[in-house]
């Protein structure tokens, strides 16, 4: 009997607990369906932020376009406010607006001068009621109050006492002041404010929601509800409750609920408001509530007869777990739970014995294989085998007990840091060891914690580093990174290193990196990159592919340091030896250089190339007359037009005094093209450099005398023979008459 009341007692407890259990279930239930019709209204209002966000960007957009079009007129019409000059930019203007009805130009009195609708010249417009008030004297975009008519000529302005139907044909004037030669005028675009409702209406169809735009003194502008009067003034900015920076939410309740969302535009004076129904989302959301009901009471029905089960068989299964629990199972599962195994060692033996949890430590089947003394010596890691036994022997002997740490391979082959803890409990009638047991201890995770924590202190050194993934993610940079960057972690983070790049490195040099990178797993040298803030600056920089065990590559670390001083400083002891300090172009030294590694390349790739040596007539009569500075002056001029004249491949030099000479490369492998083109760019040459040129005392006019000669073919010429031939074929020149071209031949 008592044995029937405590089953029965127990019994009784169960169905209390299943009682309390479903009481939970259908709490959570009602507060999951509460939760979602939150998220449903959430939903809808994060959807009708988004609409507000999107018209306020369009229309945004709409005003910038428009101010930019309204700058741009004073600057294609030449400062020039006749009927002439202006009609075909407004023609032009207009055409790239589609938004916009007309342009019209405005006096300081109101009074319009021109227009691209001549109906309107001679209008008087008010300029007041426009918005923002101007300050100082900076031209502002300034939006005016919606007029109902086409344009000008037959219509008249809104105003809160007499709105405008939405219906009605209507206008939206946009001010702004421009200077025509210092004088002031005013631009007035009138935007057409059908295109905008029509917009609006795509985007937001009426029997979802509807559209309206305030100017901020709380004339409405643009509305796609036809109960709206345009002009009027209908909403109060008390009834606003700010929701985050720019989105203001309030509910109106009529016949059903209403949702408002307004959005303060960021630059220009301006409110959208989205107004939409939260009774469709709710409507949807019913009909969901109840399929969700349906089967959520089926599952509870299966859920309560599953857990009833389930209790039973705990129950059962619970009771048997208790008999045979016993000391050892306890130890056992404590063993389990810190990841520690027994051992023994017999000395006289040399045997080791492992209970099964020193085997599962390392990943291995209980047993699976022996464990004498060698066996334990093959699986630690070699650097710590070398002094392991000496080691345990050193701290047996003065105090009976040691420890030591090793790295044991596992099953998997990797390498887990294991401390081993041991005693002797068994002495020889000599006092020596014979019998050691203790414990194997996991500490795998604790050593990777330690070498997490000494890589965190290597990576904030001074020098930058950056860590992408394979696919060139950046998953990691120091301080050093973002202080020579000025990236921050939260703005590199996610992107990739072309962020970086300047530009100023071509396609094939990032090829040459990555084939280093891919073949050999490394490359270093120099790159010019970009700063966030613009500047380029240059970096020595290492970067090293990472590989995983199977050799695939996972991971790429760049190192860098910021060399942009050096850098400059050796650009400009760069310049200062292959550049003339007065025109900047190639110095002898330069072009000697560049000549000899022109012969060479021609030789072998079997091309041709030209030499023109140009020599100033008359130039020492400038010097005698005007001085030296005019003289520098035109030979700067005189630099800038040959480089006019030639390829990005080819070179041009000054000599010295009034001497300069053109470098062709790679003009044909036939000596007629090469001898024709060369001579159309000769005659191109001179055509340039007779030319007036403009000093400080006026235009002044002189020739050159070109000797030019060809090279490619013969390996026994070198630069100075090619500057000396084409010198001859220059003195040639000067000999018929000056102001020639000639070209050097074998018999001159």
């Amino acid at each position: 009997m008592k044995q029937f009341l405590l089953e029965e007692r127990n019994v009784t407890r169960y169905i209390i607990a299943a009682i309390v259990i479903f009481a939970m279930i259908i709490g959570f239930i009602i507060m999951a369906l509460s939760s979602l019709r939150q998220e449903a209204i959430q939903t809808h209002r994060h959807i009708a932020n988004l609409h507000a966000y999107t018209i306020e960007e369009h229309f945004s957009q709409i005003l910038q376009h428009a101010s930019i079009t309204i700058d741009r007129i004073p600057l294609l019409s030449n400062e020039s406010i006749s009927e002439v000059a202006l009609a075909p930019v407004f023609t032009e203007l207009l055409h790239n607006a589609p938004y916009l009805r007309s342009l019209s130009l405005l006096n300081d009195e109101g009074v319009i001068v021109a227009s691209s609708h001549e109906l309107n010249i001679g209008k008087k417009v008010s300029i007041d009621n426009f918005l923002p008030i101007p300050f100082g004297e900076t031209p502002l975009l300034r939006i005016g109050v919606p007029w109902s008519g086409r344009d000008f000529d037959n219509a008249h302005s809104s105003s809160i006492e007499k709105p405008i139907p939405s219906s009605e044909i209507t206008f939206l004037p946009l001010l702004k002041k421009v200077f025509f030669e210092d004088t002031l005028y005013y631009v007035i675009a009138n935007i057409n404010i059908d295109y905008l409702t029509n917009r609006y209406t795509n985007t937001l169809p009426t029997d979802q929601g509807t559209v309206s735009l305030w100017r901020l003194d709380g004339t409405l502008l643009v509305s796609t509800n036809p109960q709206f009067y345009l002009g009027s003034s209908h909403y109060n900015m008390n009834h606003l409750q700010h929701v985050n920076e720019d989105f203001f939410t309030h509910l109106q309740k009529e016949t059903h609920t209403l949702l408002d969302v307004f959005r303060l535009a960021k630059v220009f004076p301006f409110i959208v408001e989205i107004q939409t129904n939260e009774a469709n989302t709710l409507g949807y959301w019913d009909k969901e509530r109840q399929k969700i009901l349906s089967i959520i009471t089926l599952l509870i029905t299966l859920t309560g007869v599953l857990t009833l089960a389930l209790i039973v068989r705990y129950y059962n299964e619970n009771s048997r777990q208790r008999e045979q629990l016993s000391y050892e199972k306890q130890f056992r599962i404590a063993m389990e739970a810190t990841q520690t195994g027994l051992w023994t060692w017999n000395l006289k033996t040399n045997q080791v014995t492992w209970d099964p949890q020193c085997f599962l430590l390392l990943g291995y089947q209980p047993n699976s294989f022996e464990t004498p003394w060698d066996k334990i010596y093959e699986l630690t890691y070699p650097d710590d085998a070398n002094d392991m036994l000496s080691s345990i022997q050193d701290q047996i002997l003065a105090q009976s007990i040691f420890l030591i740490e090793r790295r044991m391979k596992a099953a998997s082959g990797e390498w887990v840091w294991i401390q081993v803890r041991g005693k002797v409990i068994e002495f020889s009638e000599l006092n020596e060891p014979l019998l050691l047991t203790g414990v194997y201890i996991n500490i795998d995770t604790q050593k990777k914690v330690e070498q997490l924590h000494l890589s965190a202190v290597a990576f904030e050194t001074q020098e930058a580093i950056l860590i992408t993934d394979v696919h060139e993610k950046i998953l990691k940079v120091n301080e050093a990174f973002t202080r020579i960057t000025g990236y921050s972690d939260n703005e590199i983070l996610g992107a990739t290193p072309r962020i970086l790049h300047s530009g100023y490195h071509d396609k094939a040099f990032y090829q040459v990196m990555w084939k280093a990178l891919l073949e050999e797993g490394f490359w270093q040298g120099e790159l010019w990159n970009k700063r966030k803030n613009g500047e380029i600056y240059a970096e020595f920089i290492t970067i090293t592919a990472i590989r995983n065990d199977q050799g695939t590559i996972t991971h790429f670390i760049a190192n860098f340091n910021d060399i942009t001083t050096n850098k400059v400083e050796q650009l400009k002891i760069q310049e200062l030896a292959y550049y003339d300090p007065l025109t900047r172009l190639a110095n002898r030294r330069l072009l000697e250089e560049s000549l000899h590694k022109t012969l060479k390349h021609c030789l072998y790739e079997n091309h041709l190339g030209a030499l023109l040596f140009i020599d100033l007539d008359y130039f020492k009569e400038l010097n005698d007359t005007f001085g030296h500075d005019a003289g520098d002056m035109l030979l700067i001029q005189t630099a800038a037009r040959l480089k006019e004249t030639i390829r990005e491949s080819d070179l041009v030099a000054r000599l010295g005094g009034d001497e300069f000479i053109v470098l062709l490369k790679d003009i044909g492998k036939q000596h007629g093209s090469a001898n024709h083109l060369t001579e159309n760019i000769a005659h191109k040459i001179l055509s340039l450099l007779c030319q007036p040129y403009a000093l400080a005392h006026g235009n002044y006019q002189l020739g050159a005398s070109i000797g030019c000669t060809i090279f490619g073919n013969d390996p026994k010429k070198d630069s100075t023979m090619l500057l000396k031939e084409a010198d001859l074929a220059m003195y040639q020149a000067k000999e018929k008459g000056r102001n020639q071209v000639c070209f050097y031949e074998t018999s001159s």
